[in-house]
């Protein structure tokens, strides 16, 4: 019975649904092995201070169920806020922050609208032969290019990193 160990059988159900039977082995057992008896005795004690946890009772004052009562009567009358109020405490952080949003976009747009000379800069420096211009601007050919000169511009510049 040395394999045997009980403290599986104390893990699995409580100390109070033991089978009589049950508790003579768990006895027998726990005069050979220290493990066990240490075991079983803590279960005992746990099994005691829970049957005597259970058996007190708690009393509430007198006037207990006056103020629960005087709490719950005060809430019902006390006046309820405006929808507007509490849908603006629900949602109020995410309006702020859309506004703040709204007002930093609309700071950037007029910003780079006031920088627009650079924007200009940047088309004027824009080689008129380049394969984007000549393809994606409408009436480029206008100028007098023939398509010979298109054709060759396009595939003489390749990548530019000499392919």
């Amino acid at each position: 019975m040395r394999d045997n160990h009980i403290i599986r059988m104390l893990e699995e159900r409580a100390i109070d649904g033991l089978s009589e039977g049950e508790v003579i082995t768990i006895e027998a057992h726990s005069a050979d092995c220290s493990a066990c008896l240490r075991a079983y005795e803590a279960a005992r004690l746990a099994a005691e201070m829970l049957r005597a946890r259970a058996s007190e009772t708690a009393e509430p004052t007198p006037f207990f169920k006056t103020r629960v009562m005087a709490s719950i009567r005060e809430k019902q009358l006390s006046p309820e806020l405006p929808a507007l109020l509490r849908m603006w405490k629900a949602a109020g952080s995410l309006v702020s922050m859309m506004a703040v949003l709204v007002v930093v976009l609309i700071g950037l747009t007029v910003y780079s609208s006031s920088s627009g000379t650079q924007a200009d800069e940047l088309l004027a420096g824009q080689n008129i032969y380049s394969p984007e211009f000549v393809v994606l601007e409408p009436g480029a050919l206008d100028d007098g290019l023939a398509y010979d000169q298109v054709l060759s511009t396009m595939y003489d510049l390749g990548d530019f990193d000499g392919q």
